[in-house]
């Protein structure tokens, strides 16, 4: 995902072409709400189990436009002059270009009184944006062949050579493997290191030896089950643990450096037409009850607490708060990232395509 002015305004032309899906529809009369959601099996679960009994409680018709955070934030952009969006769902690296441009509004607690029961880590820009579904990322093995990694250091010795399955620059996960090529040769701790990226040029291209493949297709993580590889990464524990949950030798590993978190989150929609009935909607999807089936269908944490979850279950995900520290996720600081991320892509593709 890159998040660049230029970019947004090429993919904005596009936007408003996106399929909208319309859900059940309760009377002609009914107010209706546009809500952009994920393009993924998220995505489509809250427009098949959450949606249609959302309506029927607010007596409303809800029409879902399914796009990823570029096109998503491209599509507000689109209709700044005549808003159609009341909630917009974007990951959180998409939150601070959001509000910089005037997209989003501040959330109200007082509308979505779910707000006091997130963990303050998953509020962003000081409430213009709350995480709802939480994925670590990190590297992931074949644990039948593969032990854990203790470090990140390993993955860049001669023995794996031609052997790691490496994330598309084309992914925020590339930035992340940047950080962590960055600690390594600083010894700084992955928050440091992020302010530091220039020093980690040299160390990043010194893995390319060991690159098998750059993938773009979390379809192509099962590579590493079967064998065709031996490590991949960096990943989101959605695209790992749902594959693992199913009994293929597919696994997240955290080494001693820590890890880091991919955050899908939701928004309210500057000037947005239905602003009670997108704070309503907000407010549904942080219901306890709620977040705690999304979490047991996707496998990734909620970010409200108090949540029991069954062993099988919780065993995947980054919950409660706690745990997600003992595992060292950090979330990158997007607000200095992403103004640098068109750069950093163009000589990502350089070191690994040269």
């Amino acid at each position: 995902m890159r998040l660049t002015r230029r970019t947004l305004i090429k993919a904005g032309t596009s936007a408003v072409a996106f399929p909208t899906i319309i859900s059940r529809a309760w009377s002609q009369d009914a107010k209706p709400l546009h809500v952009g959601v994920y393009n993924s099996a998220l995505g489509k679960l809250i427009q098949k189990e959450v949606i249609p009994k959302f309506e029927a409680e607010f007596k409303c018709r809800v029409f879902t436009t399914e796009g990823a955070t570029l096109s998503n934030i491209a599509a507000l952009r689109a209709t700044r002059d005549a808003p159609r969006y009341s909630v917009m769902m974007m990951d959180d690296v998409g939150i601070p270009q959001a509000k910089q441009e005037g997209l989003i509004d501040k959330l109200d607690p007082g509308k979505i009184p779910n707000l006091a029961k997130v963990y303050p880590r998953y509020i962003f820009e000081d409430g213009y944006g709350v995480g709802f579904s939480i994925s670590s990322a990190a590297m992931f093995i074949n644990p039948q062949v593969t032990k854990p990694l203790e470090s990140y250091e390993q993955i860049f010795d001669a023995k794996y050579r031609k052997q790691i399955l490496l994330n598309t620059p084309k992914n925020t996960q590339s930035v992340l493997m940047l950080i962590v090529a960055t600690a390594l040769v600083t010894g700084k701790p992955l928050k440091e290191a992020q302010y530091l990226v220039d020093s980690g040029w040299d160390k990043l291209a010194s893995l390319k030896p060991n690159v098998l493949t750059i993938y773009d297709s979390e379809a192509q993580v099962l590579q590493v089950a079967q064998g065709q590889a031996t490590i991949g990464g960096i990943e989101y524990s959605k695209a790992i643990y749902p594959h693992t949950a199913k009994g293929m030798p597919l696994d997240m590993t955290f080494p001693k450096e820590g890890a880091f978190t991919g955050i899908n989150s939701m928004t309210v929609v500057k000037n947005a037409p239905e602003p009670e009935l997108g704070a309503a909607l907000i407010n549904r999807i942080l219901e306890p009850s709620v977040a705690k089936m999304l979490s047991e269908q996707t496998l990734s944490a909620p970010s409200v607490s108090g949540i029991d979850f069954k062993p099988e279950t919780v065993k995947y995900l980054a919950y409660p708060d706690t745990k997600a520290t003992d595992l060292g996720l950090f979330t990158p600081d997007w607000n200095f990232i992403v103004p640098r991320r068109g750069p950093w892509l163009e000589r990502y593709n350089q070191v690994f395509t040269s």
